[in-house]
């Protein structure tokens, strides 16, 4: 599909989704679209496990969408390690959340609540941007 021009790209994704993509997607990203789509034809749909980490980002989104974006970089297996008054935490991100001392939480600031026992911002309590 590479020797596709990006009109008949457009028309190939079209095709494939019921309808036009956005003016701002580029080439890469309805080339991919594409894959996935075939992928799910010949799958008959996402692995039960793909539906739910899918059904848990929108509904991250839908809750913030400010901060989807960054929920999105953290890949699994991702080890925070900060230090908080001299003691060392250490956070593993994990496809349904983070763990933290052996228990799984659904965002960086209950963790960081956790640890300081007030209020913060659990991205700039771990550093991220």
């Amino acid at each position: 599909m590479n020797e596709l021009s990006l009109e008949e790209l457009r028309g190939r994704w079209t095709e494939a989704w019921g309808k036009r993509p956005h003016g701002t997607m580029g080439r890469r990203m309805m080339l991919k679209s594409l894959e996935f789509k075939q992928r799910e034809k010949e799958a008959d749909g996402l692995s039960p496990e793909r539906q739910n980490r899918l059904d848990e980002l929108v509904k991250s989104y839908k809750r913030n969408p400010d901060g989807f974006d960054k929920t999105a970089q953290l890949k699994p297996g991702t080890r925070l390690v900060r230090v908080y008054n001299g003691k060392k935490h250490s956070v593993l991100v994990k496809a349904n959340g983070f763990e933290y001392e052996g228990e799984t939480y659904t965002s960086l600031s209950k963790i960081a609540n956790e640890i300081t026992g007030s209020r913060w911002n659990g991205w700039l309590f771990f550093g991220l941007k």
